[in-house]
């Protein structure tokens, strides 16, 4: 190990023993009323709700413990979309994937023109064979719906959708498997090891992606959205099983796989929290930010439209999600749930799913 890889795993340490410890004291070493941001952002809490309620109570914006301004809906209006905010991680990073602070208007830009409608029609072609031939090497019976389904026809999807060699396609999806904590890692520390090996799969599709023409737009597209396409489908998937008659129709009619794929989409859109950072001072709900500070926006649970930058990802998330969830219904007219599901720890903005155990097929789900 690297005297620099140890050093990060120290910082990494030392911000997640922090949000532990304001999580159950309300000042340092003092029991109390903990803080509900550092609850929210350790992401050990399976049931969140009073949480976001707690961050409300506090105010529109108010001043974490950890040193975070937390902007719950009432300030929202103000601050979606404000010019002087960027997303920026909160935690150290090994290897950055988003953009630099001021490079992040021109990605967007990227991700409207490499992620928007107009890319996800110009790939549909390719994009439809390529996910129909990944389904068809699927096999019935006992299957993991993220592991073994959601999240390889999501690398499949992006492939297409990015234009990347298809003699290199599982390059990609290992690559891209690798990056799966990559987003909560902006505001939850993961361990050291998830967070080499994320930093291994960011560099790998940075050189894969060079090769295809793409840039820093392309880069948030396969770390970014791979994982909302992944996590929309794994939803679906898990809402649809045990609902054959649902089932059926997002087989039959592409319209009932779209709309299984949006019924599995938060109001708030693919991220539950959104970091982000002040390039300049500005006001919101009579507070002042300073240039630096970091903000993270809180949306309460089916009430407020996706932040500007994470609603760039949706158009080519869900094209992936509906197309996949409609092959997967023709191809097994039969899904069963087996077993409970289970949700990542330590995944504050995505809450993703890492385990549906199912049975696929006809036979085996009777």
């Amino acid at each position: 190990m690297t005297a620099a890889i140890s050093e990060l795993g120290r910082e990494l340490q030392l911000v997640h023993a922090a949000q532990w410890l304001y999580s159950v004291n309300g000042e340092p070493f003092v029991p109390g009323d903990g803080d509900p941001y550092a609850c929210l952002v350790r992401g050990f809490d399976d049931h969140t709700a009073r949480l976001h309620a707690a961050c409300a109570e506090r105010g529109p914006l108010w001043r974490s413990r950890l040193g975070t301004w937390v902007a719950g809906s009432a300030a929202l209006p103000a601050l979606l979309g404000h010019p002087a905010l960027v997303v920026a991680a909160a935690v150290p990073q090994a290897e950055p994937w988003l953009p630099a602070p001021d490079r992040q208007r021109a990605a967007a830009r990227g991700l409207a023109h490499r992620g928007g409608r107009g890319t996800v029609r110009a790939a549909a072609t390719v994009l439809r064979r390529l996910i129909a031939e990944a389904v068809a090497g699927l096999r019935p019976g006992p299957a993991d719906l993220i592991t073994a389904v959601a999240a390889p026809l999501a690398a499949t999807g992006y492939a297409a959708l990015l234009g990347v060699a298809e003699d290199r396609h599982a390059e990609f999806a290992a690559a891209v498997a690798d990056t799966a904590p990559a987003v909560d890692a902006l505001l939850c520390p993961q361990s050291l090891a998830a967070t080499v090996r994320a930093a291994a799969g960011v560099r790998g599709l940075r050189e894969l992606l060079a090769s295809s023409g793409h840039g820093e737009a392309g880069l948030v597209l396969a770390v970014a959205g791979t994982r909302a396409a992944t996590d929309l489908l794994g939803e679906a998937l898990l809402r649809l099983a045990d609902r054959p008659g649902e089932w059926a129709r997002a087989g039959s009619d592409p319209a009932a796989a779209a709309a299984a794929v949006r019924a599995a989409t938060p109001t708030h859109g693919p991220w539950h929290l959104h970091p982000l950072t002040a390039l300049t001072p500005l006001e919101a709900a009579g507070v002042r930010i300073g240039a630096g500070d970091r903000v993270t926006l809180v949306p309460e649970p089916g009430g407020t439209a996706p932040a500007p930058y994470a609603r760039l990802l949706l158009p080519g998330a869900r094209a992936v999600a509906e197309e996949a969830l409609r092959h997967l219904a023709v191809r097994f007219p039969h899904v069963r749930s087996d077993g409970a599901p289970v949700r990542a720890r330590r995944a504050p903005v995505t809450r993703r799913l890492i385990r549906v155990p199912a049975l696929l097929g006809e036979e085996e789900t009777r």
